[in-house]
């Protein structure tokens, strides 16, 4: 059945443009160019060049030309297309082909193979059949080398690995194009695996907004948007769905205010300032006129303010419109949620950028599929940013430091002990991949963790985890919480029966405690003897008093602070671990997995707390509030656990939040709310439909909605005894996302 839902579901997500006869390969119009560009773009980019908005961009590129870098090739290519002086184009050519016979690899965008293929484009008129010849023959030996191969075969891997990056979408797509007149193989395969192959499976991760490879490695999806744009002018349409379109916003949800991403994924852009970032969004701003990221392109500021290479320039140039609007960061939702199949919420307090900022970001992620590669197994798992990274995702991922399949990458970083989750210790269970047991999360498919389709993707081995509830609110642009929850079961072993998180941050408005997060856990293991922990990781050595954890991260130009309550389990023991020779530390075998060496900007963290019941038992339930503040305050705010037969929560500052004890959908629960003030309660793991909220007998409410995506109340009262019934089953409409659709138009 999930498998046939799934399928219902993709089909409902690719576009009218892909479906029926416009889904056929677009046809290679005759003429040139019609790499990117068409002779009826030339007299409108030859205008553009002239214009002072685009002054700097052109004289980047001219720049870019003379000095031959590594975007030489296509610079020489675009100065001649724009200004036809055969000289330039010449140069461009003798260029490529000197460069090209050198080559051997065609995985990046800046690969020479996708430059020549434009050379070959741009400068065709300028082109002896000797030097056509040339450039075929080193445009198959490259292609050739390497998945898809030559011509392109229906089995490559369509979701991750070097075969997803350039080799077809920016080298023997665009190369074939040029070639087209001359041979028309290259095209015709590798558009009919592109069909085939990569469309569908893009067009199922799209409606999560974000890429599944992390914050370093989602640069790969800047060949699908060349792609697109590739299609779009031969005259194909919009290949791709539409949303394609907001992909981007993952990683600008997921920028902190010192310039850095939240760690995600094999990471290796360390400090922020990797370009990758640029071209994204220039892409895919000017192909859907994106307001915001075109402010993005302009504001520098997912690239550390570094300036636009040469190549963002060219493609800036090509496909951007002069005076197409922009729009203020500030005006986004400070919360969004990225949905299935991706399963996370990012939840932020304000977009201020610099030392200075008193924003925080809370990233929870709940998580859905194992695309595998570059993704860790960090399903239910959070982190938190305040003045610094306060709850980090652990570990190195640079080069020879943590390299690709090194023991510190496969026994470590990869792991589930390397994040803020859940580990449940079996002694006896077998990691595949030469892994050691951590405890934690179990690699799909006997280790083999790289689906190559859509229908291996959407196994339920590789199905981890499932979003069971989500929403924000009660304003959709400054939520006051936010909250997601999801079963994590199935991305275990058979050590578990039952494992399900539910994360919610609450935006306070307290100047002092300005956020909050609040996580409970419920778990029930196979055996009562399998040790539960519950993981939070730091860059700094925390303090442990009694159930309260301190973290500060104050060094360098940073300020923040979290204070961590550990309220459940009711008898546990909260230890540190961590320091020198204990950094990356696996108990099970007495080993640090300890890198060679820290890339300077990285944040590979030292220390991290566990909490773990010392009462053996099946089910065990986890419950902790975590609340960042400036590092000088002094304490952490009051907290109190709230209890009753059918709920269990907490309240902090002017907030609280309770959960469903038994993780089943309640229709009456009741609880009592100490006389402290007037309280914002959200009460989840609700029925969907219509409810009534009585306190101490009177009427709150009398029928507050519980949508079927949230499944939650949220109300205010002073304190009492409340009592909720559900008293119609109508589930209420969802709440839109009226933001983003307003910004699909």
């Amino acid at each position: 059945m999930m498998l046939f839902m799934a399928a219902v579901l993709l089909l409902l997500l690719i576009p009218t443009s892909v479906l029926g006869q416009q889904l056929e390969t677009p046809k290679v119009p005759p003429g040139h160019p019609r790499v990117y560009v068409r002779p009826d773009d030339l007299p409108k980019i030859r205008q553009k060049v002239k214009s002072d908005a685009c002054k700097d961009a052109w004289e980047t590129v001219k720049r870019g030309a003379e000095a031959s870098g590594s975007y030489g090739i296509l610079c020489n290519a675009f100065v001649y297309l724009v200004t036809e002086d055969k000289a330039v184009g010449r140069r461009a050519i003798e260029l490529a082909l000197a460069t090209i016979e050198k080559s051997t690899d065609a995985r990046v965008f800046r690969a020479p193979m996708h430059q020549c293929a434009c050379v070959y484009d741009w400068c065709y008129d300028l082109l002896t059949e000797d030097e056509k010849r040339a450039f075929i023959r080193e445009f198959e030996r490259i292609a050739a080398s390497h998945s898809p191969g030559y011509p392109a075969q229906l089995s490559t891997g369509a979701i991750v690995g070097h075969s997803t990056e350039g080799w077809l979408l920016t080298d023997q797509l665009p190369a074939g194009v040029a070639i087209y007149d001359e041979s028309r193989k290259m095209y015709d395969a590798a558009a009919e695996v592109f069909f085939k192959k990569f469309v569908e499976v893009r067009n199922f991760y799209y409606p999560g907004h974000a890429h599944h490879q992390g914050d370093s490695y989602r640069a790969r999806f800047v060949y699908d948007q060349a792609a697109s744009w590739l299609f779009r002018r031969l005259g194909g349409g919009d290949v791709l769905s539409r949303e394609q379109q907001f992909m981007p916003y993952h990683m600008l949800y997921c920028l902190r205010p010192d310039g850095q991403q939240m760690r995600i994924g094999d990471t290796y852009d360390h400090g922020g300032k990797s370009g990758r970032k640029q071209l994204q969004v220039t892409l895919t701003g000017s192909y859907y006129s994106d307001p915001y990221l075109l402010t993005m392109v302009d504001s520098g500021m997912l690239h550390g303010g570094s300036a636009p290479s040469s190549g963002d320039r060219v493609f800036e140039l090509l496909f951007r419109e002069p005076g197409a609007p922009t729009r203020p960061i500030s005006e986004l939702p400070k919360t969004k949620y990225f949905a299935e199949p991706i399963g996370e919420m990012v939840a932020r307090t304000g977009w201020s950028m610099g030392p200075q900022s008193r924003d925080a970001i809370a990233y929870m992620r709940i998580g859905e599929y194992f695309f595998g590669n570059h993704q860790r197994k960090d399903f239910g798992t959070f982190q938190l940013y305040y003045g610094g990274a306060l709850a980090i995702s652990s570990g190195i991922y640079q080069g020879d430091y943590g390299a690709y399949g090194s023991e510190h990458w496969l026994n470590y970083y990869h792991q589930t002990i390397s994040h803020n989750g859940l580990l449940i210790f079996d002694p006896s269970e077998q990691q595949y991949k030469r892994a050691v047991n951590d405890g934690g999360q179990r690699f799909p498919n006997e280790g083999a963790d790289h689906p190559r389709d859509l229908d291996t993707l959407l196994s339920n081995d590789y199905r981890m985890a499932e979003v069971t509830a989500h929403e924000f609110g009660p304003d959709e642009m400054s939520p006051e919480y936010s909250y997601i929850a999801g079963d994590i079961t199935n991305a275990y072993t058979q050590k578990v029966s039952n494992v399900t998180r539910s994360m919610v941050t609450f935006n306070t408005g307290d100047r002092t405690y300005p956020c909050v997060l609040v996580v409970f856990d419920r778990v029930v293991s196979a055996n009562p003897g399998f040790n539960k922990t519950w993981l939070l990781h730091t860059i700094q050595e925390p303090t442990i008093a009694g159930r309260t954890v301190s973290v500060v991260r104050d060094e360098a130009d940073y300020d923040g602070k979290l204070v961590v309550e550990s309220l459940l389990p009711d008898k546990a023991s909260v230890t540190k671990v961590g320091g020198p020779g204990k950094e990356f530390w696996v108990e099970s075998v007495g080993k640090n997995y300890r890198q060679h060496k820290d890339h300077p900007a990285a944040e590979p963290g030292g220390w991290r707390v566990e909490v773990s019941p010392t009462t053996p038992s099946r089910p065990h339930e986890f419950l902790h509030v975590l609340t960042v503040m400036d590092a000088d305050t002094a304490r952490g705010p009051a907290v109190a656990m709230i209890s009753s037969d059918e709920l269990v929560g907490a309240t902090v500052v002017d907030r609280a939040v309770l959960f469903s004890r038994s993780g089943d959908l309640l229709e009456n629960a009741s609880f009592t709310a100490e006389a402290n003030g007037r309280r914002r309660f959200l009460v989840c793991d609700l029925q969907p439909g219509y409810w009534s909220v009585r306190r101490d007998g009177r009427l709150v409410a009398e029928r507050l909605p519980a949508t079927a995506d949230g499944k939650c109340l949220y109300f205010e009262g002073p304190g009492g005894r409340y009592e909720l019934r559900l008293i119609d089953r109508t589930a209420p409409a969802a709440r839109k996302d009226a933001f983003w659709d307003r910004l699909r138009g």
